[in-house]
């Protein structure tokens, strides 16, 4: 186990590492100079330019401001904001982080939940009109991109019947449309694959075993089938998460959600590099923390597997 551990450490410090050298040569690399867009439209001689480029370190070369910022992360320093001029970093996430945490934090269970009554249903009632409408609607959810849905929710809920708030996350209502159109696809995929999962377990010797025994037909499917059927919808519901994290940017910009997706959004677009890396260094530490998570969790549901 402890090797396991150490084996899966060095792993997730060195996925954090490729991932802020290519975002930070992404934001570098980029079309457009940060300093010319802090700037505007304002005539700012050419040698004060030059002062702002030095004092951000974006005059010395590629490798060099990537030193640099390393070493400043590591002390938790991300720099300061080149839009919100002067504010540090984490300053600017801070509030974003605790909005996406909430609302998509929702969001996955929604889906985990809604997955695992569908797929477990589906299941169960194998080449029904249950099983065949609950697959048509996972399909559709599969095929539909998030902005159309996000589009179709908005028009029906909010402005043809006048029931859902459309922007913000101010009150309850606020969560309901993003989370329903963040949970779509992972609960649709996840749904599919736990289907596929209990039908290969369902029919076990263990399972019918328990059955011969006597043990109500919930605890059989419960205890038995779907305990052992969740372990390669585990593996999904790591790649889900990742897939939520990075669909806030979409949502969150779609439904102004003031939350790190927006944030991230908005950084891009003002060339914030600094604000940039402080965002994809946040959200990789949430994916890969998941994934570590999700790897313990195969021990506990299959006693078969061994870390070694």
């Amino acid at each position: 186990m402890s090797r396991f551990l150490v084996q899966r450490i060095f792993a997730t410090i060195f996925s954090l590492f490729a991932a802020t050298l290519i975002a930070f040569l992404a934001s570098r690399l980029a079309p457009g100079d940060p300093i010319r867009m802090m700037v505007g439209d304002q005539n700012i001689a050419p040698q004060v330019i030059r002062q702002l480029q030095a004092q951000y370190g974006l005059d010395q070369p590629i490798p060099v401001q990537y030193f640099y910022f390393l070493r400043n992360a590591l002390v938790g320093d991300f720099g300061t904001s080149y839009y919100y001029i002067g504010k540090p970093v984490m300053e600017v996430i801070a509030p974003g982080v605790l909005v996406s945490l909430q609302w998509e934090s929702i969001a996955l269970l929604l889906a985990v939940a809604s997955a695992l009554v569908l797929g477990t249903l589906s299941a169960i009632k194998h080449n029904t009109w249950l099983d065949n409408a609950i697959m048509f609607v996972a399909l559709s959810g599969i095929s539909l991109p998030s902005f159309a849905l996000a589009t179709f929710l908005i028009v029906i809920f909010s402005l043809y019947f006048n029931l859902l708030p459309v922007a913000g996350l101010t009150s309850p209502a606020h969560y309901v449309l993003p989370c329903l159109t963040m949970a779509a696809q992972p609960s649709a995929l996840l749904a599919r694959m736990l289907r596929a999962s209990m039908l290969e377990v369902i029919n076990q010797e263990y399972v019918v075993t328990a059955r011969a025994k006597g043990l109500r037909e919930s605890a059989v499917i419960v205890r038995h089938a779907l305990k052992n059927a969740l372990l390669p919808t585990l593996t999904v519901l790591g790649i889900m998460v990742g897939r939520i994290l990075a669909g806030a940017f979409l949502i969150e910009t779609v439904f102004s959600i003031p939350g790190i997706g927006r944030i991230g959004v908005q950084a891009v677009v003002h060339r914030d590099y600094p604000v940039i890396l402080g965002v994809t260094i946040l959200l990789s530490v949430a994916f890969l923390f998941v994934t570590f998570i999700v790897d313990l969790l195969y021990g506990f549901l299959d006693p078969r597997i061994r870390y070694t």
